[in-house]
């Protein structure tokens, strides 16, 4: 009976020992499912905000865009992203019982350069397009008026310098909103593109894969500043030459710059 109680013993705290392993596993399991969401839910976030974008820049809501930007950047933040994509390495790889992942930081990746590929767009970009815009509105109304007889000449200098101050209106407008566009397009490269190559890289367990996703979607984020800054100013050009077509938020500039014209001494 002796041998029989020890084996007895002995098998008792095998199972022990197996029900205390399960338990340390499924917590790790939750661990690593819970930094994941958090990366998961990241990109969710970041495809949201193309369509937060797309309202606030058609009802010229600059300073919406503004937040919209800088939510853009707090949702890509290395010092947040980083520490998740490594627990989630760490920790699968000590339920796996893998070789522990290099967990060194390349701070090289994470430089504010030029070498990461992403959409860019310089107000010479823009100027470009709006000089084009005039070429072609003035071939257009050589096309439609230039065989017209007119009855004095004053009339049709009259006529082309309302159409111009009309197609010039409406490439200054088209101009703030490309520089508009072009926040989107940094969005859309970080939620389509680069977030779902940071996932997948996680999910294989390559750190470095990860850590490349993650530099270009901080260079890309990083980009959004001066991109914002592009578009407040094209927009401020838009007011000034067309308040009306800013609709509700042209109106409220208005009334608030006549506010503040009224309040300085006479």
């Amino acid at each position: 009976m002796g041998d029989l109680a020890n084996t007895v013993a002995k098998l008792e705290e095998e199972v022990a020992t197996v029900r205390e392993l399960r338990k340390i596993v499924e917590r790790l399991d939750t661990e690593i499912f819970s930094r994941m969401e958090e990366i998961e839910e990241a990109g969710t976030e970041i495809l949201d905000l193309h369509g937060d974008l797309d309202n606030q820049i058609a009802e010229h809501d600059y300073m919406a865009v503004e937040q919209s930007a800088a939510t853009l950047r707090g949702l890509v933040d290395v010092e947040t992203v980083l520490p998740a994509i490594d627990t989630v390495l760490l920790l699968t790889a000590l339920r796996d019982d893998e070789s522990v992942p290099d967990l060194a930081l390349p701070l090289a990746s994470f430089a504010d350069d030029d070498s990461w590929e992403h959409p860019r767009l310089t107000q010479e970009d823009l100027d470009s397009e709006f000089k084009a815009a005039l070429v072609r509105a003035d071939q257009r109304w050589q096309e439609v008026w230039g065989d017209h007889s007119w009855d004095a000449e004053d009339e049709q200098h009259s006529q082309r310098a309302e159409d111009r101050a009309d197609a010039e209106k409406e490439a200054i407008k088209d101009r703030a909103r490309r520089a508009g566009t072009h926040l989107m397009e940094l969005v859309d490269h970080i939620g389509e593109t680069l977030w779902p190559e940071l996932v997948e890289a996680v999910e294989f367990g390559d750190r470095e894969r990860a850590v490349r996703a993650l530099a270009a979607a901080s260079s890309a984020a990083r980009a959004t500043e001066s991109a914002y800054k592009l578009y407040e100013v094209n927009l401020s050009i838009q007011f000034e030459s067309s308040p009306d077509s800013m609709g509700a938020m042209g109106e409220f500039l208005s009334g608030f710059q006549g506010w503040l014209l009224s309040e300085k001494p006479g």
